[in-house]
């Protein structure tokens, strides 16, 4: 039998590399560590190395990391990178199996094929400056994906594998003074990527710090400070454990801490020992009274500081910051600090579109800062641990982590990888053990997770067992728990809305044929006995899929979480796209699976951020801002100016936060005010009196409009930021007055075929379609392009479902029958008539799959056409149903009263206030990475369309408010193209209105599994009227 290497060898995962642990940096004194700055024993090794890559690993030359090897030849390569974002290799991305490099048959698992595996070969040299002589000397790798062979001047160090934590090797008897050398030996491929099968691309290389550290002799090795609260929640208790190792004779030494209260050092314990052999390990206890507790709301961190002396001589010293917090479920209720808590969370990718997961510094400061904005207060490490600078932010700014081990084996589950294997056992514990030391100490750590979609079974086990050996004062969380013993909470992932009435109602659920079926190739959709709801309270580990433009119904999920106390909130899927972008000849591409000719793909489902992978808004993020709010303006009587503020917050008040509000009169502001001192405790409401009376209002459609504004500068925001608002209807609009019939008008018909002309304006009607408008002997439509029934949208990722795993099914797709409708349909019949009020024409159209679809203008003396659409779905629920025409592209300028600015669709629009909005026609459009529907605008009253001298078009609804899109492409020429870069502009612009368009879904991944309000039903008829008339 032939010989694993290494990194085909479960049972091998390390080789002389460190045991994990809290990284914080050693300073000379406890004066220099509780300033921080740069570490004086730090030596980085970012920057420019020598690399030399292959595919295949067979034939590779032995002689490469010898100290006197001549690189000169090779590439150059910016450290920390990945290497097929830097031209070697291809970026593979899927979202839930193994590339084909790696078998997938159960009785070979774990097997890669030689030949399909990629090799980069790392080199360097560095000098080490006398300040390091005498000192024991470690290398620090912050990540390598995905395993790797550490060679220093021609000797090899050690091996490490387990890429999404740091792996550390003691190098002190390799190096020398001056000039060394350094070779890492980097495989794309090892044993342990069965466990790293995540939904994401995979990619390899050395992508996070690299750099040379000194200790001591005898040294602070490790930290673990955990920070809690007594009963009272008032006091502050605190256990510490210190871990010293001793490199040298064994030798008497002091360890003393410290806290920093009130900006003084506060000795809070001292002992000596004589370390001598291996690892000393010291514990401490403190009680600080009346602390200042942490939380997401008010994150206040204490700096602690640890000095070892041998006598009178500080040999070292280290700070790291603890917050006082303690998290804990009571019953089936989650707490924090003693107040039940609800998670607003996100999953989270560390993804940037240029370097992939080599995260610069700076996106770790935007993307919290664009959280904290959005009102998230918590995240979830999806899948794997991120680097430290993450947890040192979320200390800071205030989020609740759930730290998640680097544990997933999605495509081959059900397998028994890592299941009851053994060969997997020691890898499943030592990712999570490294998870823990390293990051234990955090007071952003909230929830330790085993892992994600791995499957069930006794690895399981162990890894929390793992755990707990190591921290006892977290809750523990595994979606993948079937049993309830290794998990604190009842997890689930995009629960249906009978499974989320199930749970809302802590009953038992059960699996049927089809879960059972589901559970063999994507799902865990596990029995939950009615009992276990009695000591575990429910999260939704992964909910509101958020794929391109979706998030739909999300405020529902919300509402259920701020309602019932033993659901304690969930994690959107997820926060930031993963799409990769390439900059070509000036052109700008964003680039998914597939696009590297790399083979077997999941496509575009890299893309469920509710930011852009270069952190721009989505809709949806408005729509999150708003529904994770934890203020409130609600109705009380609000008529006459009595409202209700709501403060949901566990700990602040509302002495930050002023109000603004206003009044409007369809659209227009007639009276608003700021009120700066009114203050609502936590957890309570109260009461405003605003100076409103629907009785002074003028006639017309009357909002009031609470926003919250920050009063303070923020990291995140400036003074003045709206942190979120609510809209309450005083008056609904009255009906629309029909304009007096002033003037004459003639018109002619030639069968289906009509002309109307009045003063200064005339219309055409041909094959039923409205085809020609003009004002003033200027034309408004496109040629080609007329008003006519229009029952298609590009299709969402959403209404894709099962195309966006196989795109060739298209033809048989059965929501593409609605583009059929659309290009199939014909006027069956033409009447025109004069009328006191005009001229009316009735056209009825003859369409496959619709019923009473009829179009009835009526034409004024004034130049007004008065639009009334009807018509009725057949068989299978509709996309839409309204009306579509190509006008002048001239006519680029766009203002709306109604939902806005940000594109809205029925069942996502909390977020966006009903107010008079302006735009252009190409802000219109919300450009997604795979094109799709978009820009849409609902509840709509008024639209203006009008060219830069300011002439146009008005349109008015006449009975219910409609939606709109207006843009450059047609919906068909955005359903076929496959990116942005491959779209042209029309030489029209194309405006939908709408009287009804189904919702964009989200409760589960790429599929519109719309609530039943945001249905368009078959066989109801569905009709609008609105107007238009000159500008």
């Amino acid at each position: 039998m032939t010989e694993l290497k290494y990194w085909e060898n479960p049972y091998i995962i390390k080789e002389n590399k460190e045991d994990g642990h809290n990284t914080a940096p050693a300073y000379p004194t406890a004066k220099a560590a509780l300033e921080g700055g740069e570490p004086p024993l730090r030596l980085s090794l970012n920057g420019e190395w020598k690399i030399y890559w292959q595919q295949g690993v067979d034939d590779l030359r032995t002689d490469y990391y010898a100290d006197g090897f001549d690189d000169s030849a090779w590439d150059d390569i910016t450290v920390p990178s990945l290497w097929q974002l830097k031209g070697y290799g291809k970026p593979i991305y899927l979202c839930a199996y193994l590339p084909h490099a790696l078998s997938t048959v159960k009785s070979e698992i774990p097997k890669i094929d030689h030949s399909q595996n990629e090799i980069g070969i790392y080199r360097r040299s560095f000098e080490l400056g006398e300040e390091f002589a005498g000192k024991e000397l470690f290398i620090h790798f912050g990540a390598v994906k995905a395993g790797f062979f550490l060679y220093i001047n021609g000797h090899r160090v050690g091996y490490s594998q387990g890429s999404m934590t740091p792996a550390e090797f003691d190098i002190t008897e390799y190096v020398k003074a001056g000039k060394n050398q350094i070779t890492v030996e980097v495989f794309r491929y090892t044993d342990g990527t069965y466990l790293e099968d995540q939904d994401m691309w995979f990619l390899s290389g050395i992508y996070r710090d690299v750099y040379i550290y000194g200790e001591e002799k005898l040294c602070i090795r490790d930290i673990f400070a955990n920070a809690s609260l007594d009963e009272s929640y008032t006091n502050g208790t605190l256990g510490l454990e210190v871990t010293l190792d001793n490199y040298a004779a064994p030798a008497e030494c002091t360890v003393e801490a410290s806290l920093c209260v009130g900006g003084k050092m506060k000795k809070i314990g001292s002992e000596k020992v004589t370390a001598a052999g291996d690892k000393t390990v010291l514990r401490f206890s403190h009680i600080e009274e009346n602390v200042k507790r942490w939380s997401a709301e008010e994150p206040n961190l204490y700096k602690l500081v640890v000095t070892l002396k041998c006598g009178r001589k500080t040999l070292s010293a280290k700070c790291i910051r603890i917050g006082f917090k303690k998290i804990e479920i009571k019953g089936n209720v989650l707490l924090v600090n003693g107040k039940r808590v609800v998670i607003k969370g996100v999953n989270r990718h560390d993804f940037d579109p240029d370097n992939g997961w080599a995260v610069p510094r700076e996106r770790y400061y935007q993307d919290l800062y664009m959280m904290k904005c959005a009102n998230i207060n918590a995240i979830r490490t999806s899948h794997y641990p991120n680097a430290e600078i993450f947890y040192e932010l979320c200390d800071e700014l205030g989020f609740y982590v759930m730290d998640e081990a680097d544990v997933e084996s999605h495509g081959v589950r059900r397998k028994n990888c890592p299941g009851d294997n053994p060969e997997f056992k020691e890898a499943v514990e030592d990712r999570a053990r490294r998870m823990v030391l390293r990051d234990r100490s955090h007071a952003c750590v909230c929830f330790w997770s085993l892992g994600n979609e791995a499957g069930d079974g006794k690895n399981f086990t162990y890894e929390k067992e793992a755990i707990l050996a190591l921290d006892k004062s977290r809750p523990i969380h595994y979606e993948g728990d079937f049993d309830f013993t290794k998990s604190d909470f009842i997890s689930r992932m995009y629960p249906v809305e009978s499974i989320v009435g199930k749970l809302r109602r802590k009953e038992e659920i059960k699996t049927t044929l089809y879960d059972n079926v589901a559970n063999t190739l994507a799902a865990d959709n596990k029995p939950v006995p009615a009992e276990v709801y009695a000591d575990h309270p429910v999260i939704y580990c992964e909910y509101a899929h958020a794929m391109e433009n979706s998030l739909g119904n999300f405020k529902e999920y919300v509402d259920d979480f701020e309602q019932f106390d033993h659901m304690c909130g969930g994690f959107i899927w997820d926060y930031v796209d993963q799409s990769i972008r390439r900059v070509e000849d000036g052109k700008e591409k964003w680039l998914y699976g597939g696009d590297f000719d790399e083979g077997n793909t999941s496509y575009y489902f890299c893309a469920n951020g509710i930011i852009t992978a270069d952190r721009m808004p989505q809709p949806s993020y408005y729509e999150v801002k708003n529904v994770y709010s934890n203020l409130e303006a609600a109705d009380c009587d609000c008529r006459s100016g009595k409202i209700v503020i709501k403060n949901k917050n566990l700990f602040v008040s509302t002495a930050d936060v002023a109000i603004h509000w206003s009044v409007t009169v369809d659209g227009d502001t007639v009276k608003s005010g700021d009120i700066t001192d009114f203050t609502v405790e936590p957890l309570s409401e109260r009461e405003l009196q605003l100076p409103v009376s629907l009785a002074d209002s003028p006639e017309g459609e009357v909002i009031l409009t609470v926003s919250f504004i920050q009063k303070k500068d923020r990291p995140w925001a400036k003074a003045g930021y709206e942190i979120s608002f609510n809209q309450l209807m005083l008056r609904e609009a009255p009906a629309a007055k029909r304009r007096p019939a002033v003037g004459t008008l003639k018109f002619a018909q030639n069968g289906q075929n009509i002309s109307v002309v009045g003063d200064g304006f005339s219309a055409k009607i041909t094959a039923g379609a409205l085809s020609s408008l003009e004002y003033d002997g200027k034309e408004l439509i496109e040629a080609g392009s007329p008003l006519r029934p229009d029952f298609f949208r590009a299709l969402t990722d959403n209404d894709r479902g099962y195309l966006n795993f196989a795109p060739a099914l298209a033809g048989i797709h059965p929501l593409y029958q609605w583009k059929r409708s659309t290009n199939m349909t014909v006027a069956s019949s033409v009447k025109a008539a004069s009328t006191p009020s005009g001229v009316e024409v009735v056209v009825k159209w003859k369409a496959p799959f619709v019923a009473g679809v009829s179009t009835r203008y009526l034409f004024s003396p004034a130049g007004e056409v008065t639009v009334k659409h009807t018509a009725a779905g057949l068989f299978l629920p509709m996309l839409k149903v309204g009306m579509r025409v190509g006008i002048k592209s001239t006519l680029e300028n766009v203002e709306w009263y109604g939902r806005g600015p940000q594109e809205t669709y029925c069942d996502r629009k909390t977020g966006a206030k009903i107010a008079r909005h302006s735009s252009t026609v190409a802000k219109l459009e919300h450009r997604y990475m795979r094109p799709q529907e978009n820009g849409h605008r609902t509840d709509t009253r008024s639209l203006e369309i009008t060219d830069a001298a300011g002439s146009g078009i008005v349109i008015d609804a006449m009975d219910i408010p409609f939606g709109f899109n207006l843009g450059y492409y047609t919906p068909e020429k955005l359903d076929r193209a496959k990116h942005l870069f491959e779209l042209e502009k029309d030489n029209c612009i194309t405006l939908c209105l709408d009287a009804a368009e189904r919702g964009v879904g989200g409760d589960m991944p790429g599929c519109a599994y719309l609530h039943k309000p945001y249905k368009l039903r078959s066989g109801k008829t569905y009709s609008f009227e609105f107007r238009i008339s000159k500008k």
